[in-house]
């Protein structure tokens, strides 16, 4: 599937659980609104897996699947949601930021003037490389996701989209790290 495939398959699967949902809460419309809702998130967890598997060679792609399903959930929130919209807001403004840096990593003479500007030690380093935009953003995220996860009562489908979205968050920045060792000359 090409990018604006997935990314719409993406847009759409978030609008058919948010719809699902809905229905479910409605009198008569609950077994659509089942029906809808996992239908939504069956289509999450392809697209997801899609983006995953492109990880090593097209990590834009992983990174936007990622926002598109965060920017879709941010619009569908209720105004009252202050501490969601926060996050959400948050998040995409982290994806930003790794979307900046992945501009920077492909050049090996910039990254390298990059990578002398972190100290080598502590906190400024993850994995021994460092620990910059796009690193803070999967580990923020992560920990979101795991948050979510922890929650009782999800339901089943809806913990393995969590997860899958969780795992391509690991495998972007192990795929990260090859980028940058490959900048740095490792």
């Amino acid at each position: 599937m090409d990018r604006d495939g997935l990314l719409l398959k993406i847009f759409d699967s978030v609008e058919r659980i948010n719809q699902g949902r809905k229905w479910q809460n409605t009198i008569g419309l609950e077994s659509n609104g089942r029906a809808t809702y996992q239908q939504g998130l069956i289509d999450a967890i392809d697209s997801f897996q899609s983006a995953q598997s492109q990880a090593a060679v097209d990590l834009k792609l992983v990174i936007q699947a990622e926002q598109t399903f965060i920017l879709q959930e941010l619009l569908l929130c209720d105004s009252t949601e202050t501490d969601t919209i926060s996050s959400l807001e948050q998040a995409s403004m982290s994806f930003d930021d790794a979307m900046r840096v992945l501009e920077v990593v492909g050049d090996p003479i910039l990254y390298k003037a990059v990578e002398k500007s972190y100290p080598t030690y502590g906190k400024s380093r993850y994995n021994k490389m460092p620990n910059d935009s796009f690193h803070k953003a999967c580990l923020a995220h992560r920990t979101r996701l795991r948050n979510i996860l922890r929650s009782p009562g999800i339901d089943l489908t809806e913990k393995q989209l969590l997860t899958q979205r969780l795992t391509n968050i690991v495998s972007a920045q192990s795929a990260y790290i090859e980028m940058q060792k490959t900048s740095l000359g490792i």
